[in-house]
């Protein structure tokens, strides 16, 4: 089962008000219904692949609607082909939609504003939101750094007024069109998870906090044994490098040039090419020489300057 799903039979797990059903019907319907008109004959087909979501929207509609409701199972041509539950009512459903706020039969056509009454009541509009998440939302897998959540309505509008609704609460939606759907989508991990906090999906934010927290864990992780492998790299290139520098002041007997302190940690360097420079300096303040480790980088400074001075003949041997 996906994380989407997940999420959607959580949310359908609570217990809801009869106001809340309402509220909660008025999304679902609002963007997952389609009218048929045939014979005569009007029909609102609902339609899930989730038989929890199914059942929970039956048993919502029952608390409304007094007419005949049929239930039939698709198998779905989809790459998937998971089965879809279909819920159809057969009766009076103009007069439903009427009562929902979704469909004006004055003017023969769907109610994109939001009732007034819900957006003044937090629970109600919760119950909304979360119904229209169930009917046109999804969110990636938490197993996936791809943080992304997102609706897609058939029309601009729809869009806007979502945005609209969801501003106060502190959500900044952004729109795209993907051929023939307006999507509204959210990427940053918090807003996702303040979303899902939203629609009443406590588990499934527990999941994805964990997951998340696991993950930037790990990446940290990862990106401190980077840093570390790196600058071992480094201090292994630059002791090599000064290495090269000490053997060639010796063998051209430029080595007198050096003061005390910087043939001791030489001679150090030769014997530890791997050894940093916290490590060289702890090796020559046991060995009574006062040094810290910018000290131990100046006297290597000093020694990289005499091995150069040496090359360009700028030394007088001593």
């Amino acid at each position: 089962m996906s994380f989407a799903l997940d999420v959607k039979e959580e949310i359908v797990s609570h217990t809801f008000t009869d106001e809340q059903k309402k509220a909660f019907l008025c999304g679902f319907i609002k963007y997952n219904g389609e009218i048929l008109i045939s014979d005569n004959q009007s029909r609102l087909i609902l339609s899930t692949i989730s038989n929890r979501v199914a059942r929970t929207i039956i048993s919502f509609i029952k608390t409304f609607y007094n007419g005949e409701i049929l239930i039939s199972i698709l198998q779905s041509q989809k790459l998937k082909k998971n089965k879809v539950f279909q819920v159809t009512l057969v009766e009076d459903i103009f007069e439903f939609l009427f009562n929902f706020n979704i469909y004006n039969t004055n003017k023969s056509g769907k109610i994109i504003e939001v009732d007034y009454n819900l957006i003044q009541n937090t629970s109600l509009l919760r119950a909304y939101i979360s119904g229209v998440f169930i009917a046109i939302g999804s969110v990636n897998s938490p197993q996936t750094s791809n943080y992304h959540l997102e609706l897609q309505f058939g029309d601009e509008l729809s869009t806007e007024v979502f945005k609209n609704l969801l501003e106060p609460l502190g959500f900044d939606f952004k729109s795209i069109k993907r051929k023939t759907k307006y999507v509204s989508y959210i990427k940053k991990s918090t807003a996702v998870s303040d979303f899902l906090k939203l629609i009443d999906a406590p588990n499934s934010v527990m999941k994805f906090e964990n997951k998340r927290i696991s993950r930037d864990m790990q990446n940290n992780i990862n990106r401190m044994i980077n840093i570390d492998i790196s600058n071992q790299a480094k201090t292994l290139d630059a002791g090599q490098r000064q290495v090269t520098q000490i053997l060639y002041l010796k063998e051209k007997n430029y080595f007198g040039f050096l003061s005390d302190k910087a043939r001791f940690l030489a001679n150090i360097r030769l014997e530890r090419p791997e050894a940093t420079f916290s490590e060289l300096e702890e090796i020559l303040n046991n060995n009574n020489i006062s040094i810290t480790k910018s000290g131990v980088s100046n006297l290597f400074k000093n020694i990289e300057k005499i091995y150069k001075n040496s090359q360009e003949g700028k030394n007088e041997k001593r």
